[in-house]
């Protein structure tokens, strides 16, 4: 630091301007990495990320403690698009002051959410919103969710274009299953080989790990994935699939694959894969998922506490 002060100080005058200049920034950058961790914190700490939710009632349930979590947990500079697809709860002005009162919190009204295109129309959009606010990282949440403080580990883990990336859960859902394993001990004692899953609700003290395919519930890229692995000029995500399936079919287009019409069929070609480089998980980071299924026809869970 010294040698800092000496160059602001004139004490090397016989150095031109931009022996100084240059002699001030590799000092500067020597000074930050004689600690990498707090090197990797101030840089993961700047950079912004953005995030996007739809929800549909439910408020009290799960969107306030969903935006509670990431008020509380996101240290990061951020842009969060929160999409009311249509909420008739009575409670719904809660979300609108949450909204107004956090600065970085954007509330958008949807009235007609078919003619919006659903819930991919709301993906499609807030991506947009998002890039159009200089977001490096974009992540799609569901409603359903919370994060905690591991959540810093999932924003330092993504650092390559073109893959997809999750954090771990108690509730994973349809998840990826190494099936070169069902033969293994774990395997004939019922435990779950799904690499998404933690048993114990918890994170896991792990490097991350490559896996076939990423769930959709909670799922990050950097904002060159989105805008390389595009579906069309206009789109992120296949309009085509407004609700259920379309981080399936986003996912195959983003490992090469040809994605179908049909949403069973693409999770069986995902189903099918190997591990590769394209799909990684966080075993560090741990959300808690609800796994709401009440948008199911005829009711599911949670279908009776939409409005409590």
């Amino acid at each position: 630091m010294n040698d800092v002060l000496r160059i602001f100080a004139g004490i090397y005058p016989e150095k031109r301007s931009n022996d100084i200049d240059i002699d001030l920034l590799n000092l500067c950058v020597s000074l930050l990495h004689k600690n990498d961790d707090a090197y990797q914190r101030d840089k993961d700490f700047f950079m912004k990320i953005g995030i996007v939710i739809a929800y549909h009632n439910f408020v009290n349930k799960f969107i306030l403690p969903c935006l509670g979590s990431i008020q509380d947990h996101v240290e990061n500079h951020k842009f969060v698009c929160v999409y009311d697809n249509e909420s008739i709860h009575k409670d719904n002005y809660k979300v609108i002051d949450i909204c107004k009162k956090t600065k970085d919190f954007l509330y958008i009204r949807i009235d007609d959410q078919h003619k919006n295109g659903s819930l991919t129309g709301a993906w499609n959009k807030g991506i947009d919103l998002c890039i159009q606010n200089e977001c490096e990282l974009i992540f799609i949440m569901n409603d359903d969710i919370c994060i905690n403080e591991t959540w810093k580990y999932f924003v330092s883990s993504i650092n390559e274009d073109n893959v997809i990336y999750g954090p771990i859960t108690n509730n994973p859902g349809h998840a990826w299953i190494d099936k070169r394993k069902r033969f293994s001990i774990n395997h004939l004692l019922h435990r779950s080989q799904k690499k998404q899953y933690s048993s114990t609700g918890k994170n896991r003290d792990e490097e991350p790990v490559r896996v076939g395919f990423v769930n959709g519930f909670c799922f990050g890229c950097t904002t060159t994935t989105y805008l390389s692995n595009r579906y069309n000029d206009k789109y992120y995500f296949n309009p085509n699939f407004p609700f259920e399936g379309n981080e399936t079919e986003f996912q195959l287009r983003l490992f090469s694959l040809e994605p179908t019409d049909d949403n069973q069929k693409n999770k069986k070609i995902l189903s099918s894969l190997t591990a590769h480089n394209r799909a990684v998980i966080i075993p560090r980071c741990f959300v808690y998922h609800y796994k709401n299924h009440a948008w199911k026809i005829g009711g599911g869970r949670f279908s009776e506490e939409q409005f409590i």
